[in-house]
């Protein structure tokens, strides 16, 4: 087996590796904000998996319900483009909300037009059955989320808030947090 080098100029040197090794370890709140950060939303999604399990559908499958319930007639490119996941991946979830009769393809003139062009794409709608499991599943996540703030001041979750905003639109800037919210 032969050993990887990393070429001496992006070598950490040995007290920065061992700093780096220890604080990425540290639980809590002493730990690396990136570290804290997919722990917390490993978490949740976990917490939203088993609030949802009984309802035999998974968070990313409420959230193209979620979509389809807000603006029937999108099409899976639509939703892929919305939720942040490759249009592969939509279409397998799409595929499997099919199957449990949740999901069907709209009709109407935009589905006409589309396939008077040619176009494979097909305009989607909730079933009745897909409704009431959105209904219920976002009630469930709904209190999951008032659960996570419970207990905290407005403004620190308004400040958290658009922190999480931020960090999720790749925009988020150090010290963007005004001392005022805490």
């Amino acid at each position: 087996m032969t050993k990887l080098r990393v070429p001496q100029e992006f070598a950490a040197p040995e007290a920065d590796k061992r700093k780096q090794l220890r604080l990425s370890e540290l639980p809590g709140e002493n730990g690396d904000l990136a570290t804290l950060l997919r722990q917390a939303a490993a978490a949740q999604r976990l917490a939203e998996e088993r609030l949802l399990a009984d309802l035999g559908v998974t968070p990313p499958q409420l959230a193209a319900l979620h979509l389809l319930g807000a603006s029937p007639g999108l099409l899976a490119a639509d939703i892929a483009r919305r939720v942040k996941l490759t249009p592969q991946t939509v279409s397998l979830i799409i595929a499997n909300l099919r199957r449990a009769g949740l999901v069907r393809e709209e009709d109407g003139a935009v589905a006409n037009d589309l396939r008077a062009n040619g176009s494979r794409a097909r305009p989607l709608a909730l079933t009745p059955q897909g409704e009431t499991i959105l209904r219920l599943g976002r009630e469930r996540i709904e209190a999951a989320s008032a659960r996570l703030a419970e207990g905290m001041r407005p403004k620190r979750e308004r400040a958290l808030r658009r922190w999480l905003a931020g960090v999720a639109a790749g925009v988020a800037q150090p010290g963007g947090l005004d001392p005022d919210d805490f």
